[in-house]
């Protein structure tokens, strides 16, 4: 999105520092400057702690406590045999690992790291091709899931079934997309679990109607292209202006949806397998195509020209759990329109990607509220009304509905989330002029890397303090090592390595 900073190179004998632990030598011919060579240490000793120390089983919880790293945390305590697949977990990691390694070839090690992740994984794929949030490594696993590569039993409900919600398999399948790019199609493990997660995506896909459901057990059938409505009121009190039935012929994680952020997940998913395997470069891109007609017909008409988070099988907004209502949904809305300016960035020739993030704008930046920081996560459907927008909702006999500002009664949910709608209009007008890859400037990539090479402990390790209560309920107050915080600064080193050799050209610190 911004333009980089281009510096002029330094030369290698002006770049000692005092302060930089012992690394091998950069086997690229660029400049090595004092951030580099510090990135470069910072990065291999960060990947080496954390495979080394806080890995189990090759994989990774979103937590672990830094003076015991037994306690790990993902959404509920794991125990030394579990790990997360959900992010920010194992898939994290691995990508994080993939492009360090493909940043400093010179340390095969990183190479090695990915490829123990990788195989967490594979340990964790389910016989229905996909992943579920965790993966225990137990013979008899507590986290019961019907494993494809175990004979673990498969007698629980749901084991079989494939979760996209949370971009769990999403992520993970890049995440072995990538780790069998890195090693060239060689390893036959990781090689045979993405081609066997592949070949049931394909086939989790809604023919005609594009979209995808919260996850499969197997194919689905064919839904018809139809174009978002507003479901009819059924005239009821129920505490809303308007209120919707709640009565359905099937479940709504097999309807299609929009929930938690899912499409930018499937857009990328689909694109790296796009890249990584041209002999099936026609079969993702039309997968990808249809997939972006899905997201421009799943758009509400006006006059709020937005996107629901979960749909029936007319493509009418629908409930989906006790709290979660046939609603205008801010968060997921501006989720989707990042995937859209994302496929017209991949594909100019589609202008009506682009166009439906521009009439999706017009609307949302009139709602977006706090000095337009904040979006409610639901606004009522075919109401304009301010008092209207941010309600906080639930079925009958759930918890009460009402419209305020006070705290809802449930209090596990994003009620409210950040206004990205500044971000996205910005974007939505560089496209309009430069459809190459979005990224962070040079500039910003720069501070970036300060601030990880400043703040690693040891030079090798990143602390997130929890005071007074830990990073999940029930945890130990005190020094964590979270996982999205060395996964976000490992890309940030990899990231910088590699554009100093290329777009960014290096500099002092």
């Amino acid at each position: 999105m911004r333009r980089h900073l281009a510096l002029v190179l330094l030369s290698v004998a002006a770049c000692a520092s005092p302060d930089a632990e012992p690394e091998a030598a950069a086997t690229e011919q660029a400049a090595t400057t004092p951030l580099r060579q510090k990135a470069l240490g910072r990065m291999r000793n960060a990947a080496a702690y954390f495979h080394d120390n806080v890995a189990r089983h090759g994989g990774y919880a979103w937590h672990q406590n830094a003076t015991n790293l037994s306690e790990r945390w993902g959404d509920i305590q794991l125990d030394e045999d579990q790990i997360m697949i959900q992010s920010p977990g194992t898939p994290d990691v691995t990508i994080a690992f993939v492009e360090a390694a493909l940043a400093d070839p010179a340390t095969p090690a990183l190479k090695t790291y990915a490829l123990d992740a990788a195989m967490a994984l594979r340990h964790g794929q389910v016989k229905s091709g996909g992943w579920r949030l965790y993966a225990d490594f137990k013979p008899t696993p507590t986290l019961r899931a019907c494993y494809l590569n175990t004979t673990a039993s498969c007698g629980c409900a749901g084991c079989a079934f494939t979760v996209y919600d949370d971009q769990v398999t999403q992520n993970a399948l890049t995440a072995m997309m990538r780790t069998d790019q890195l090693l060239g199609f060689t390893n036959t493990a990781i090689s045979g679990a993405s081609a066997y997660a592949r070949a049931r995506v394909e086939t989790s896909q809604f023919p005609t109607n594009g979209g995808f459901p919260q996850g499969f057990t197997g194919p689905v059938a064919a839904r018809p292209a139809l174009n978002a409505s507003y479901p009819p009121s059924t005239g009821t009190a129920c505490g809303l202006a308007n209120c919707y039935a709640n009565s359905y012929t099937t479940e709504y994680w097999d309807d299609p949806t929009l929930n938690d952020n899912l499409a930018t997940a499937f857009v990328e998913m689909l694109n790296w397998a796009k890249e990584i395997y041209p002999a099936q470069a026609a079969t993702y891109q039309s997968m990808r195509t249809a997939y972006g007609d899905f997201l421009r017909r799943a758009q509400m008409p006006q006059p709020q020209p937005a996107w629901a988070q979960q749909y029936d099988s007319q493509m009418q907004p629908r409930w989906a759990r006790s709290w979660e209502a046939p609603a205008i949904a801010g968060q997921e809305s501006q989720d989707v329109m990042w995937a859209l300016l994302r496929l017209y960035q991949l594909d100019p020739g589609v202008p009506a990607n682009r166009a439906a993030v521009g009439t999706a704008l017009a609307y949302l930046e009139t709602v977006d509220y706090a000095n337009d920081t904040l979006l409610s996560r639901y606004i009522e459907l075919d109401d304009t009304a301010p008092s209207n927008i941010g309600f906080y909702t639930v079925k009958a006999g759930g918890y009460p509905a009402r419209f305020s500002t006070a705290p809802p009664t449930y209090q596990n949910y994003a009620w409210e989330v950040p206004s990205q709608l500044a971000a996205i209009r910005a974007e939505y007008n560089r496209l309009a002029t430069d459809t190459t890859v979005m990224k962070r400037s040079c500039q910003q990539l720069r501070a970036d890397t300060a601030q990880a090479v400043d703040t690693a402990v040891n030079n090798e390790r990143w602390i997130t303090t929890y005071s007074p209560a830990g990073p999940r309920s029930g945890a130990t107050p005190g020094d964590y090592l979270d996982t999205a915080t060395f996964v976000r600064n490992l890309r940030t080193l990899a990231e910088f390595v590699t554009r100093t050799t290329t777009d960014c050209t290096a500099w002092n610190y």
